[in-house]
């Protein structure tokens, strides 16, 4: 719950973060399974550092659009 309290306070960061990971990668980097995996360890590693009480364990995509 404090997790979630603290993400929720540092939305625009983590939304800016997030956004600068997945902009960073090419299509070869995220199209297969362990480049997908790659992309959600970094995510998880990025914001774990961003946190101070508790950790992210895991990210779910419930979308993945890429253009």
């Amino acid at each position: 719950e404090e997790v979630s309290i603290e993400l929720y306070n540092k939305a625009p960061v983590v939304r800016d973060r997030i956004i600068r990971i997945l902009t960073s990668k090419t299509l070869e980097e995220i199209s297969s399974k362990k480049g997908k995996a790659k992309v959600s360890e970094q995510i998880v590693d990025t914001l774990n550092s961003m946190i101070v009480d508790g950790q992210v364990k895991g990210i779910y995509f419930t979308e993945f659009v890429i253009q």
